[in-house]
């Protein structure tokens, strides 16, 4: 696949609590991931895993594509 985990990715809780993923796939089923099990989160910070360059913030309730 040639996005395989391309991402890794920083989920900021509205508890002030920060989460890490270190392999992430699909960035929109990311986001559902995080709606069910952390519904508090209020932005994530996504990164390119194998260089880890600052990529893009996504906002919660705001669209986020499958692939940067």
């Amino acid at each position: 696949m040639k996005h395989k985990n391309d991402y890794s990715v920083i989920a900021f809780l509205s508890t002030g609590e920060v989460k890490k993923w270190k392999f992430v796939h699909l960035l929109k089923g990311f986001a559902m991931f995080l709606d069910q099990e952390h519904p508090d989160w209020m932005y994530i910070n996504v990164y390119n895993r194998r260089t880890g360059n600052y990529l893009k913030r996504f906002y919660k309730g705001n669209s986020v594509p499958d692939f940067l």
